[in-house]
């Protein structure tokens, strides 16, 4: 059973929604096309997460399953408004804030694969 990506991600995160499609254009103004595949639709999420390394906040857990899945396996996840699906996470950046406090950026890549 795959992990499910529970913890918070800061308002303001981006999503790309896009679709894997062909084209053939012929010379008389013609066009085909179609879908690639049976899952054509892919999203592609942008998020932060800002916080403490503290033991007891949400940013070490957030950085240890990350490194858990390491950037291939899959894992749930619920996008903002969506539906749950699988997504991977091929690595992160860290930055620090002060103290003890650091903001984590990283990509959430829809895949249906298990």
């Amino acid at each position: 059973m795959a992990e499910v990506f529970i913890y918070d991600v800061q308002l303001g995160a981006d999503g790309d929604v896009s679709q894997s499609t062909w084209e053939n254009e012929f010379g008389d103004g013609y066009v085909q096309a179609g879908g690639i595949g049976i899952n054509t639709k892919r999203q592609v999420w942008n998020l932060t997460h800002t916080g403490s390394l503290e033991v007891g906040d949400e940013l070490p857990l957030v950085l240890a399953f990350l490194d858990r899945h390491e950037g291939y396996k899959s894992f749930l996840w619920t996008p903002p408004g969506g539906v749950q699906g699988r997504y991977r996470c091929t690595g992160y950046k860290s930055r620090p804030q002060g103290s003890t406090i650091y903001t984590l950026t990283f990509v959430f890549r829809q895949v249906y694969t298990p």
